[in-house]
């Protein structure tokens, strides 16, 4: 029987135990099939990478990503280790993926995830989105990319790496042509630096949908709602509960 055809909650538990048994018995150094049906190089250090094996992020946005029948450009900001920049890239209908990941040791990691997939239609750019074209800090936390972020912290826990930036005055040349573009975003606490950064940008007009990892001890979800509320964005949906969530922002 294929592991696809059993509920989502029981393929969890199933990988869970193969995560245990890759990292401690088998000591798996080459690339490995996770729940999404994708291939990773092991990081078994690093947290995202054990969300991304036994399927942490559900399969909302993984399904979305799968299931997507129009032609359309999939721009990922905040790209991590490429869960959903594969997704989209082995769906013909995504005619090309445009990655932004700042950080030298992740975006290298997401490389060789884009590789070992034979993804062919991807750029990746090792730079953040942000409101000036210059040098940031991007903060880390040890064993967990996924809390990168350009917030300023005093957390001991966390170190910084010089990174890139830029604004909408470069992402424009980034971004190639098309009538139809799906965002995602995950910046940890910097959507909305993004969001005023990307409805300056000419391609947006022809954005239809923006899925947005949101905490609102970070940011101010009605000031999104006002600013892609007056560019066309009317529906809001709320992914998961609490304080901590995605919202799919569409038009229609």
């Amino acid at each position: 029987m294929k592991l696809t055809v059993l509920p989502f909650r029981v393929r969890k538990k199933i990988f869970k135990f193969k995560l245990i048994l890759h990292k401690y018995l088998l000591r798996s150094s080459k690339p490995l099939k996770c729940i999404y049906d994708i291939y990773l190089i092991p990081s078994y250090k690093d947290i995202t990478f054990k969300y991304y094996f036994k399927g942490t992020y559900g399969t909302f946005f993984s399904n979305l990503l799968k299931n997507y029948k129009t032609p359309a450009v999939f721009v990922d900001i905040g790209a991590n280790q490429g869960l959903y920049t594969i997704l989209a890239a082995k769906n013909s209908n995504f005619k090309e993926v445009i990655s932004f990941e700042p950080s030298k040791k992740t975006s290298s990691l997401l490389r060789k995830n884009l590789e070992v997939n034979n993804v062919k239609n991807c750029r990746v750019v090792q730079a953040a989105i942000s409101d000036k074209n210059k040098e940031l800090s991007l903060h880390s936390t040890d064993g967990h990319s996924g809390l990168s972020t350009l917030r300023n912290t005093k957390s001991e826990e966390k170190g910084s790496e010089k990174i890139k930036a830029i604004n909408h005055t470069k992402i424009d040349s980034l971004i190639p042509e098309h009538n139809c573009y799906i965002v995602k975003i995950d910046v940890e606490g910097h959507e909305e630096v993004v969001i005023n950064e990307l409805v300056k940008c000419s391609f947006f007009k022809q954005v239809q949908m923006i899925f947005c990892e949101i905490d609102e001890d970070w940011v101010e979800v009605e000031s999104i709602r006002k600013t892609l509320s007056s560019f066309g964005f009317h529906k809001f949906k709320k992914i998961g509960k609490k304080k901590h969530y995605d919202l799919l922002i569409s038009k229609t």
